[in-house]
């Protein structure tokens, strides 16, 4: 846990980071700084390795103090530069300078309008002069309605419109439909069995056949195969190691460690945890990856997305993959975590960088 004392300013200053900095680049100047004074490159001279010690130290507190900040507050932007009053260096905006107010100034009175002058009265309008009727129309003639022969009438003048085509049609539709619902509940109940029983027995006749040649092709290809299968020797390319393996295993897939302090092997920034002669926890380092995996259960389908509460570390592996940092009770992925109680997951915290797949 980080000490209470180092401020945010200090914290920066160790780091090397300005106060434009967001998390990505506390994280990134961490790294190099910790590849700078890891104590396991001055093991030859212990002076300079208890520096690298007091020094790495430092920046972890710095590290920690500069997250907890961007957590809290999302920026660096009100920090003081010379670390001045109390608390974590939290400097909030000045405010806005006092509006000042301008002298009233006298506005003019408005003056009344003048009156508006009455309209002119206007001369009632001249009745207009009045024409003379019209003569009477003489009656026309009506003229006799032309026969249905005549040549004036053309065959469009009996076909009938697109309603009356739409509406035949539809019913013509209902009329089928209608004679084919009746036809086949008017089927005998024998003449529906045996429609079901050839149907079943074409189908069924067509599995058959279509699973010998299925198990025809497999016997070709396995005569095939056994035909031209080369001798190779069993070669180990890409695999890993996981919980109980032992220390012959992690030599053959991992290569020897650069550091053993007692039942820890030291790779670099990653760590591997022995217990006799098994392994029984790990912390991998993105800058010393360790060859690590969960062996998952063969037998059962993993079909979920998601884990949560209840969910059991088969599950969560299968979902998430092997964490970065195992321990007894605890999975580490990166900043976030899972605990366990036994093989049942209990609790977790998400991380902003890597998304556990949770489900809430």
């Amino acid at each position: 846990m980080a000490s209470k004392g180092m401020k945010i300013a200090e914290a920066l200053k160790h780091l090397g980071v300005d106060k434009s900095s967001d998390a990505n680049d506390v994280k990134q100047a961490y790294r190099d700084l910790a590849k700078i004074w890891h104590p396991d490159r001055f093991q030859n001279d212990e002076r300079v390795g208890a520096k690298a010690e007091a020094q790495i130290k430092i920046i972890n507190e710095a590290k920690t103090v500069a997250l907890a900040y961007i957590e809290k507050y999302g920026h660096f932007r009100h920090v003081k530069d010379e670390n001045a009053g109390a608390g974590m260096g939290f400097e909030p905006p000045k405010p806005p300078p006092r509006y000042r107010q301008e002298q009233a100034r006298p506005r003019p009175r408005p003056q009344p309008e003048p009156e508006p002058e009455p309209p002119p009265k206007k001369e009632p309008p001249k009745p207009p002069p009045k024409r003379p009727k019209p003569p009477p129309r003489a009656k026309q003639q009506t003229e006799p309605e032309p026969d249905i022969f005549e040549e004036s009438m053309s065959f469009g003048d009996f076909v009938p419109g697109s309603t009356a085509i739409f509406v035949a049609a539809i019913l013509i539709v209902l009329v089928g439909f209608f004679f084919m619902l009746g036809s086949s509940l008017f089927d005998s109940p024998v003449d529906r069995y045996k429609q079901f029983t050839e149907k079943t027995n074409l189908e069924t006749a067509a599995k058959v056949e279509a699973l010998k040649r299925k198990e025809a092709e497999q016997t070709r290809a396995k005569a095939a195969e056994k035909r031209e299968e080369p001798k190779t020797e069993a070669v180990v390319l890409d695999t890993f190691f996981t919980l109980g393996s032992d220390k012959e295993w992690v030599s053959t897939v991992q290569g020897p460690p650069v550091q053993i302090r007692g039942p820890e092997w030291r790779y670099g920034f990653s760590t591997v945890q022995f217990d006799g002669n098994k392994v029984i926890s790990w912390t991998s380092s993105e800058l010393n990856p360790l060859k690590v995996g969960i062996i998952l259960d063969p037998k059962r389908f993993y079909s979920e997305r998601y884990f949560g509460v209840g969910s059991r570390r088969d599950e969560v592996a299968a979902i998430q993959g092997a964490p970065d940092i195992i321990q007894p009770d605890k999975w580490t992925y990166g900043d976030a975590w899972i605990e366990f109680d036994g093989d049942t997951v209990v609790s977790w915290q998400n991380d902003a960088s890597i998304r556990l797949a949770i489900r809430y």
